[in-house]
């Protein structure tokens, strides 16, 4: 490089030492009718390769060796019966290569220093050959790449000069053309730059910078002089003044379309929508292919491409596992004495002992007698508060004169358990609500009514019931769980003739923080419920101690426990 007398400058540069094994390129290209992957390398590697499929994939580990700038995705291969591939360092000095096939297909292999090569039949037509880019000290023939791919190459040369450590420059100017300074950028990192007529006629001072990046040194010598760039996307940096940037990604639109994974299409378009440039740029979401479509200035292209990188990243999941258990206790205690005196020659009250009809001679009736005939009585207590399916039936009975006396004495004790378990297991994706529901919908008439009943409108709604979770789960950045939860119970308690149905219901809800596999049980979901019912003789049945002979007890107590253990678990 030739520099001009007023000229003091200095490029001192750090050597950027290039680790063994890094992976160089990576080539797909017809062979008769396979298909042969080529895998170059700038040293020796020791491949293994082994075949999946449910999808079919190829996948290729180099041990020894470096992914180097070809780290990331590539999604629009569709060749050969490659539909992408995607590289990425699995572990130091392990690069993992993943082919995506169409199919399942048998393959060869052979293997040269810095060379590996996988070969397969081609399940499709002939196809252009695709790379990633130029192979350092080892190229492939131009006749193994296309123009798109040369473009695609010279991107990566420019990301591969502006890595995540840069050489470092130390430079000083002095009266310097911004020409000069430019050439001498461009020759050092390795990169194309091209200044308008602006830019060129600039001239830079008193510079001196020490030992920085080049790509900050740049930046901070030309924003000194109102300057700034741009990158194109064939890899070219443009210099230009800062107004002359804006007008021109003013004149200029792009269009792209971004493949969304594993988000939805409409989400992302709806936060791209607040990104656009007001009343130029359009974000539309195409739900065929779960795509994004952009038309904007390439600078909000770009800052759009880094968004979705971020947003579109493959959402855990997490898998719940529920125990849910009911419990119904009932205790039922009754005890109840009935008293019939009859006058066996006169009236009766045959609710409870029947006698012989009169007018069926031969026949009895329980229906109550009258004997106008003369003087007679007759009484009957406690009959219509009867126990009802006793256990226990005692009969007494006493005469004196013309009268008859029968004690009946019943007696009941029962108990009912009901125990409900069920184990429902759902999964679901985070920060996504998942909803369990072990019961039914029951079905709800509504009237409405018209100007005449019978012009009225009768709809009916469902309501869930039962027993029903609801859980949204969301994992924190150290693996735990956040969960909110939302555990009923409800049924059909009573049909009320006036307003309708009443429910019952029981509710909780509740958010916390487990570990992986961690239990929370959700507790206190009790119902208890005591009556006590007495009915007697008036007077009689309130006499201490033999008051119980002329009432009729019946007390039941009923308990319902609900106890819901959910246990979350990250998917692996």
């Amino acid at each position: 490089m030739i520099w001009k007398p007023i000229v003091a400058a200095a490029l001192v540069a750090l050597p950027a030492a290039v680790s063994p094994g890094d992976v160089q390129e990576i080539l797909i290209r017809p062979a008769g009718t396979d298909t042969e992957v080529v895998i170059l390398t700038d040293g020796e590697v020791e491949p293994r390769e082994f075949l999946l499929t449910d999808p079919a994939r190829l996948i290729v580990d180099l041990y020894g060796a470096d992914v180097g700038d070809l780290r990331g995705s590539y999604d629009g291969i569709g060749r050969g019966g490659i539909v992408r591939m995607r590289s990425s360092q699995l572990r130091p000095e392990v690069v993992r290569l993943v082919f995506e096939l169409t199919g399942v297909a048998e393959y060869r292999t052979d293997a040269t220093p810095g060379r590996f090569t996988l070969r397969f039949a081609n399940p499709g037509e002939g196809f252009a050959p695709w790379s990633t880019g130029p192979a350092g000290d080892a190229p492939l023939a131009m006749a193994d790449r296309n123009p798109a791919v040369t473009a695609a190459a010279s991107v990566r040369a420019l990301r591969r000069a502006m890595q995540d450590d840069p050489p470092r420059i130390t430079v000083a100017y002095d009266s310097a053309s911004m020409l000069d300074v430019l050439a001498g950028f461009a020759e050092f990192a390795g990169v194309s730059i091209v200044p308008s007529t602006g830019a060129a006629e600039t001239i830079v001072r008193g510079v001196d910078i020490r030992n920085q990046r080049w790509d900050v040194a740049l930046d901070a010598i030309l924003a000194s002089q109102g300057l700034g760039w741009r990158m194109q996307s064939e890899g070219i940096l443009i210099v230009d003044l800062l107004e002359g940037l804006r007008t021109r990604d003013t004149l200029q639109t792009e269009t792209r379309v971004f493949r969304i994974n594993y988000a939805s299409a409409d989400s992302v378009a709806a936060t791209l929508f607040g990104l656009a440039t007001p009343n130029r740029g359009q974000v539309v979401a195409y739900q065929g292919a779960n795509s994004v479509i952009v038309t904007d200035v390439p600078s909000v292209v770009a800052r759009m491409d880094t968004l979705i990188q971020n947003l579109d990243r493959k959402t855990p999941q997490v898998s719940i596992e529920a125990k849910i258990i009911f419990v119904d206790r009932t205790d039922v205690n009754s005890l109840g004495i009935v008293y019939d005196l009859k006058d066996r020659t006169g009236n009766s009250i045959n609710d409870v002992v029947g006698v012989e009809d009169p007018l069926a001679p031969g026949e009895l009736t329980n229906a109550t007698l009258v004997d106008l005939s003369g003087e007679s009585i007759a009484a009957l207590a406690n009959a219509n508060d009867r126990v009802l399916a006793p256990s226990l039936q005692i009969l007494a009975t006493t005469a004196f004169g013309d009268f008859s006396l029968a004690a009946f004495l019943d007696a009941l004790e029962q108990h009912q358990l009901s125990d409900v378990q069920a184990a429902p297991s759902i999964q679901v994706v985070d920060n996504h609500n998942a909803r369990i529901q072990v019961g039914e919908r029951t079905p709800i008439r509504v009237l409405e009514a018209g100007g005449q009943v019978a012009n009225a409108t009768v709809n009916v709604q469902f309501e869930d019931t039962g027993i029903i979770l609801d859980v949204t789960p969301h994992i924190t950045n150290n693996s735990q769980i956040l969960l909110d939860v939302s555990a009923e119970r409800s049924g059909l308690q009573t049909d009320l003739p006036d307003v309708g149905f009443n429910f019952s219901q029981q509710l909780g809800q509740t958010r916390l923080l487990l570990d992986d596999g961690e239990t929370m049980v959700i507790g206190g979901l009790t119902l208890s419920q005591v009556d006590r019912n007495e009915s007697g003789i008036p007077l009689l049945m309130d006499i201490p101690v033999l008051g119980g002979l002329f009432r009729t007890t019946k007390n039941t107590e009923t308990k319902q426990d609900l106890i819901i253990l959910v246990t979350p678990h990250i998917v692996p």
